[in-house]
C-alpha cells in the first residue's frame, strides 16, 4: 500500500482532493492535511482504482455490507498530514459508521498522535485503529515528517443488514431526486 501511495501520489500529480467548505470547516485544520481518495461522500473514485488495485482489493475484500459506501458520509482515502499539521476537535455527523486508521508512514518522533474520547492513541505502522467517530476526536503531527494513513469507513456493527439496506435506498433516492446537494446519478 505505501507503494501505491507513492505512485499516486507522482502519477497523478495531484496534492489534493479535500476540499474544505468555508462554512463548516474553514478553522478545522492548520498545517498541510491531503487526501487521495478511493471513495469520496460515498462515490468509487476510478483514477484511484486504477492506480491503487492493491489497496481497492483490500478495501473491497470486506465482507459485505461492512465497507461503508453510498452515504454521503462513507470516505475511504490516503489521509496525509504534513509537519506540523493539528486538525482541531471535531465529531463526526453521525453514528453509522466505525473509523479505520490503517498507519502506513508514522513519523519515528514522540508528538504524533490522535486523541479519541478523551483517550490519547498512537499510530503504529500496520496496526490499525478502530473507533467511532461520533465522539470528539482530534489529531496532530507536531513531528518534521508527513504522517500517513488509510482512513476508512465501517458501517457500524450495531446495525443490522436491512437497516443498512433501509439507508443505502434512502441515500440512493435523495441522490436520484437530487436533494442535499448530491448530484443525481
Amino acid at each position: 500500500m505505501v507503494q501505491e501511495y507513492r505512485a499516486l501520489r507522482e502519477k497523478t500529480n495531484r496534492s489534493s482532493d479535500y476540499k474544505e467548505e468555508a462554512k463548516d470547516e474553514a478553522k478545522l485544520h492548520t498545517g498541510s492535511w491531503a487526501w487521495n481518495s478511493y471513495i469520496l461522500k460515498g462515490d468509487r473514485q476510478p483514477d484511484f482504482a486504477a492506480h491503487c488495485p492493491n489497496t481497492v482489493e483490500v478495501l473491497e475484500s470486506f465482507r459485505s455490507p461492512v465497507l461503508m459506501a453510498g452515504t454521503p458520509f462513507s470516505f475511504a482515502f490516503f489521509s496525509t498530514m504534513g509537519p506540523g499539521a493539528q486538525i482541531a476537535p471535531h465529531f463526526g455527523p453521525c453514528n453509522l459508521r466505525i473509523r479505520c486508521h490503517f498507519p502506513l508512514i508514522v513519523p519515528n518522533e514522540p508528538d504524533v498522535g490522535m486523541e479519541v474520547g478523551g483517550e490519547q492513541v498512537t499510530w503504529e505502522a500496520g496496526k490499525p485503529i478502530f473507533f467511532d467517530d461520533a465522539f470528539e476526536h482530534k489529531v496532530w503531527n507536531r513531528t518534521s515528517q508527513e504522517r500517513v494513513v488509510l482512513l476508512f469507513d465501517l458501517w457500524h456493527p450495531d446495525l443490522h443488514e436491512d437497516e443498512i439496506d433501509a439507508i443505502t435506498d434512502m441515500f440512493s433516492y435523495a441522490r436520484e431526486q437530487g436533494w442535499m446537494g448530491l448530484n443525481k446519478t
